[in-house]
């Protein structure tokens, strides 16, 4: 299990970072089709998603991930579970991922920011 939570992070963290590069490339390859991304900003879906990454013009500040933790589903998925804080702010992060032809694609990604003293 310890091994799925490294290889997800890793996938994880290239994918904050791909997001302050503005890579649309990297997100093509990295979201499913079906894609769908919850934030405090509303539910987005994959196209919407890329334009915004590639019209965002703001930069990723410093972050720190902790409480790193992996769900297994059914065979070729799982659920990435953490807390990031960035910015000042703290979230609580969920993403799902699935394994198709020998790599993971994230499926639907969830960010709640924290209440205070959370």
């Amino acid at each position: 299990m310890e091994d799925l939570v490294a290889v997800l992070l890793e996938i994880e963290k290239k994918a904050w970072n791909a997001n302050d590069a503005r890579d649309v490339a990297f997100y093509r390859e990295y979201l499913t089709p079906e894609a769908l991304v919850v934030s405090p900003w509303g539910v987005l879906d994959r196209e919407r998603l890329l334009r915004d990454i590639a019209e965002n013009p703001h930069e990723l500040p410093e972050y720190t991930v902790r409480d790193e933790k992996v769900v297994p589903l059914v065979e070729g998925s799982a659920v990435l579970t953490y807390t990031i804080s960035l910015g000042g702010q703290t979230f609580f992060v969920s993403t799902v991922y699935t394994r198709k032809g020998g790599r993971w694609q994230a499926a639907f990604h969830q960010r709640t920011v924290a209440l205070p003293g959370s």
